[in-house]
């Protein structure tokens, strides 16, 4: 799942260097969602991402570009 993940935000990011098209604008919507979704599961996770030990910088990442698919892989 986390490759599909990342090839989603390839695709979406690849998109700003796409012409105008239905295709590079629901891509540049999309990462805007995207981006605004894993920032605020970054926020609604910090506790759990703090308690779960090691780096918090990794865990963040991890969170902004897996969401949900880091989380359930850190100790409850």
């Amino acid at each position: 799942m986390k490759i599909a993940l990342i090839v989603l935000w390839i695709v979406c990011a690849a998109a700003f260097a796409l012409p105008d098209s239905a295709f590079a604008v629901g891509a540049r919507r999309l990462f805007a969602v995207l981006v605004a979704a894993h920032a605020l599961e970054c926020l609604v996770f910090l506790p759990r991402l703090r308690r779960a030990g090691g780096s918090l910088g990794h865990h963040l990442v991890q969170t902004f570009f897996f969401g949900i698919f880091h989380v359930r892989q850190l100790p409850a």
